[in-house]
């Protein structure tokens, strides 16, 4: 069974591994940022530790909100990073790899854990059909690797 505190955990991983990102792509990125996902990932860690504080006290519908809505702003900073490549810095190639290497398959497994726990505890989504999302996410993780992985643009790319 899973419990609601594993999105606060893979959020933390997300924002730390925007951290290892951003630090690497150093050139591309104010100097500060790698720094302000560091900070946002100790406070997925203190979530957990004043969760597990709370574990009688919350119910865990409570408990699986505010944890899911803890994994919705660090997908949202995963996809905006992604954006902030394609848009403000114009690397488009970059933006390409980013969004199949990073992007995509972040959001398809948070997703798929999402639609796994909402299956388990029967919670209903207002608004939102998660296997929707989960077939697009999918399809449209297939044809970033397909198109990423066109002659064209690996004989584009190995030219720069």
């Amino acid at each position: 069974m899973l419990l609601p505190e594993l999105f606060a955990l893979l959020s933390s991983d997300l924002f730390l591994l925007l951290s290892l990102l951003t630090c690497l792509l150093e050139e591309r990125f104010p100097k500060a940022i790698p720094y302000i996902y560091q900070v946002a990932a100790l406070m997925g860690f203190g979530q957990l530790v004043v969760s597990k504080m709370f574990l009688t006290v919350f119910d865990v519908d409570l408990r699986f909100w505010y944890n899911f809505f803890y994994l919705a702003v660090g997908l949202a900073n995963v996809v905006a990073v992604n954006l902030y490549l394609a848009v403000s810095k114009k690397t488009w190639l970059l933006a390409k790899v980013w969004s199949a290497s990073v992007t995509f398959p972040t959001v398809f497994i948070s997703i798929f854990f999402v639609y796994n726990y909402g299956y388990l505890q029967a919670i209903t989504f207002p608004l939102l059909t998660v296997d929707l999302i989960l077939i697009l996410a999918v399809a449209i993780l297939g044809i970033t690797v397909a198109v990423l992985l066109s002659p064209k643009l690996l004989k584009e790319s190995g030219r720069r």
